[in-house]
């Protein structure tokens, strides 16, 4: 059973409602949801259970939500945590918290300073991390920049644009900003690391590769490459270990 609303929904104490459909849902306090729910905008301050799945314009997790089904959620801002049991689709991702998908990502533009964890593939138009990420699958995406934080992984890259850069240190130098890494991240090792990158422009530091493929190549400081592949220009720079240089 669903409820065809188009009101607002305000949750403040604990409550178990069927799927629907609403303008602006609101949760404060214990809201689980049994079915598929679509509305203008999702808002969760307290903790959100979806059995089905969530469409959304513009959500919001300060708060916990978790969704069983497909998650389409438009423009998200993950502050707290949020855990996707199937797919997530969004134009816009800003991820300070902790974002968890089982299935694939798609995406236009993406911005990650917290934690994110995807279990399959992940496309999207742009990626940049100052935090770290565990993707699974392929990460495929237009521009990439990472500025690692904290230890991040993915299976393969591949791109138009792939940056990898050495994050300033000012910005890890101030406390605030240590203590985060220590919290999420422990004493793990700022890095990217993949079994495969490969892109028409790569520029690398603080990376960890088996194969690196590309155009134009640029090998920084702190990585360590198995085999580099170049069509047209390689550099390696500073401390940077490659094993194989071939233009191909």
């Amino acid at each position: 059973m669903s409820t065809t609303t188009e009101s607002d929904l305000k949750v403040v104490g604990e409550t178990t409602l069927p799927g629907g459909s609403y303008r602006d849902l609101s949760v404060m306090g214990r809201l689980r949801l049994e079915g598929d729910v679509a509305c203008r905008s999702f808002s969760c301050m307290g903790e959100a259970r979806v059995a089905g799945g969530l469409t959304s314009q513009r959500t919001s997790i300060v708060g916990e939500t978790e969704a069983a089904g497909p998650v389409d959620a438009g423009d998200l801002t993950v502050v707290g945590q949020m855990k996707c049991l199937s797919t997530l689709r969004v134009r816009a991702l800003s991820c300070t918290g902790k974002l968890q998908v089982q299935g694939r990502v798609d995406a236009l533009s993406v911005k990650i300073m917290g934690e994110m964890n995807v279990r399959g593939d992940f496309n999207a138009d742009e990626f940049r991390s100052v935090g770290a990420f565990h993707i699974d699958g392929l990460l495929s995406v237009d521009h990439l920049r990472v500025e690692p934080y904290g230890p991040s992984q993915a299976q393969e890259i591949g791109g138009g644009r792939i940056e990898v850069r050495r994050r300033a240190g000012f910005l890890g130098s101030l406390p605030v900003l240590g203590w985060i890494r220590e919290h999420f991240f422990g004493s793990l090792g700022a890095k990217l690391e993949a079994q495969v990158i490969e892109g028409d422009d790569v520029h690398l530091e603080d990376t960890e590769a088996r194969i690196v493929r590309g155009a134009r190549i640029t090998i920084g400081c702190g990585c360590r490459i198995g085999t580099v592949e170049y069509r047209e220009t390689f550099h390696a720079e500073g401390d940077a270990v490659v094993g194989e240089a071939r233009q191909t």
